[in-house]
């Protein structure tokens, strides 16, 4: 059997879906399982050993959309499983001509279209989501699993990890606090990170501790985070990948809601201001004082929520 799965972006949606794909590569041992991923995100599954394939999508590069279409085609793959669910990935999986197209309920810009099974969903953390469409399979409802290919979880360094970045602006909780926060923890243990873009300002938030943003790619940031005693961040994609690997997070939550792309497990903390337009799920704020969601969580706050993960 050749199964197709489409889930090409964003970064914290990738980690969200790899428990479902676990759960069917479980299901179904001797499958070909090949992943459409975005190119900027594929080192994160480069040691996936869940899944056979790695098909590589170029968003900015449109001229390139036609063969990928085509090599979809030639892929005669029996199952399609739309986890994105826009118009795009439903063209993909019509492109794949399988016999089994599925996608969620949930599906937007009229991807249900091309589906000719379609798995009902409710509101629920992402993750649990995309589990209903392992089930759908038939697939045995076992623990949630990350199936990444890290080497190593061992936490004896002590690393504190920073990561002040995020795709919205009304994600961010502030280059000054953060600064703040990276003065206040042992400034030996601190790593920031984040991506080439952010190196600048993270040198600026890093005064002087270790500044990586832009060293790594997302295989070798796991493992980094893998060996952190915890990870202090916005709600990012980053976050989900400290999440996924048993990495205590400290999240700061504002427009977003915890309850759905929240740090999924137990022993993460998140912080809220909790006022009325909060989660707004917005990418620009209205609000007047403009981002207090934000911006009326402390440093003291986040000092207090990390420090049994550091002392």
């Amino acid at each position: 059997m050749r199964i197709l799965v489409i889930k090409p972006s964003s970064l914290g949606d990738v980690v969200h879906a790899l428990p479902a794909v676990s759960l069917i590569r479980r299901h179904f041992p001797e499958a070909h399982i090949a992943w459409l991923i975005r190119d900027s995100l594929v080192s994160l599954l480069k040691n996936c050993p869940i899944i056979n394939e790695r098909i590589k999508f170029r968003r900015h590069e449109m001229a390139t959309f036609p063969s990928l279409l085509w090599q979809l085609h030639r892929g005669r793959f029996d199952m399609v499983i739309d986890l994105q669910g826009l118009f795009r990935s439903g063209v993909m999986a019509a492109a794949a001509r399988a016999p089994r197209r599925i996608g969620l309920s949930d599906a937007r810009e009229g991807a249900r279209w091309f589906y000719n099974e379609v798995v009902p969903v409710q509101r629920a953390h992402a993750i649990e989501r995309y589990l209903l469409a392992a089930k759908h399979l038939g697939c045995e409802m076992t623990p949630v699993e990350f199936p990444l290919g890290i080497s190593s979880r061992v936490r004896t360094e002590g690393l504190i990890a920073v990561h002040p970045s995020a795709r919205w602006k009304t994600k961010l909780w502030g280059d000054s606090r953060f600064a703040e926060l990276v003065r206040r923890l042992p400034s030996q243990r601190v790593i920031v990170t984040g991506s080439v873009a952010d190196r600048q300002r993270c040198d600026w938030i890093a005064q002087g501790r270790r500044n990586i943003a832009g060293g790594t790619d997302l295989f070798e940031l796991t493992e980094l985070y893998s060996r952190c005693s915890v990870v202090i961040t916005n709600d990012s994609g980053p976050m989900h990948i400290a999440a996924a690997v048993g990495t205590p997070v400290v999240a700061i939550f504002g427009p977003t809601d915890p309850e759905l792309t929240g740090p999924f497990g137990k022993q993460h903390v998140v912080l809220r201001a909790g006022i009325a337009c909060s989660p707004c799920l917005k990418d620009h704020c209205s609000h007047t004082p403009r981002m207090e969601c934000m911006s009326l969580v402390t440093v003291d706050q986040v000092l207090a929520a990390a420090k049994p993960f550091i002392s």
